[in-house]
């Protein structure tokens, strides 16, 4: 109730803005983004595709999921990837802008409401950054999937847990398809304090899902250290 009144009393004085036009309306001040710019989005993402990354298939048969070792469980996304939401994606990295994770978190609690019976034990994020020189703070004053998160610990009751690191400072943004998938290979390791002992079930969290590399090589290090159901969603993922 509290969280409720303070939020209704900073958008009274500091209304929230659509982070793509800067237009103010009902739905810029509940989601970040206005009508006009929300139109241009695709739709949130419905069961359907592939029963494992719900890619798109031809006669039952998932290209993605046949062409290579998949260790996750199921992967879904909230949205398939436009150039409009890879810019909101980029707007919350680049300029912090906190209130478009509002409108790309939509869906997410539904989606995780169906996950609800299949006895997750805890969620964690894709770490997407190595320690820096002089510690491991983050240069960001925020995750980009923190709304994301906190959908996830409340509608399902998870704790986070940290048992990945990012020992690479390259990123995968920017590489070709193939280089993704070499540089994710070495790009992550087991905290030694989590070795052999990571929960049975696992909800893995991520941005967006361009080519799985980053994921599905995530869930392979966390099926080799004592899970053994990994479950995956991000906000977007890019269809081809």
């Amino acid at each position: 109730m509290i969280e409720k009144i303070l939020y209704k009393s900073l958008n009274y004085f500091f209304p929230i803005l659509c982070g793509m036009c800067g237009r103010e309306d009902f739905r810029s001040v509940r989601s970040g983004l206005c009508g006009i710019c929300s139109r241009q989005t695709s739709g949130i993402w419905r069961k359907k595709g592939c029963p494992t990354c719900s890619g798109k298939t031809m006669d039952g048969v998932c290209d993605y999921c046949t062409s290579r070792n998949v260790f996750f469980t199921e992967a879904r996304y909230l949205r398939e990837r436009t150039d409009l939401l890879a810019e909101v994606l980029n707007k919350i990295k680049s300029r912090y802008e906190y209130p478009l994770s509002l409108f790309l978190s939509i869906g997410a609690k539904t989606a995780l409401q169906s996950w609800g019976n299949r006895g997750i034990d805890a969620c964690l994020l894709l770490p997407n950054s190595s320690p820096g020189r002089f510690g491991s703070f983050s240069l960001r004053p925020f995750s980009p999937i923190r709304e994301l998160l906190s959908i996830a610990e409340k509608t399902l009751g998870l704790p986070r847990i940290d048992p990945l690191f990012k020992k690479s400072r390259s990123r995968q943004a920017g590489k070709s398809y193939a280089d993704r998938f070499f540089h994710a290979r070495s790009a992550w390791e087991i905290r030694p304090s989590w070795q052999g002992r990571c929960p049975s079930k696992l909800l893995l969290l991520d941005d967006v899902f361009t080519t799985g590399a980053s994921v599905n090589e995530a869930s392979r290090i966390l099926l080799e250290n004592g899970t053994k159901e990994v479950y995956i969603l991000t906000y977007l993922r890019t269809i081809e």
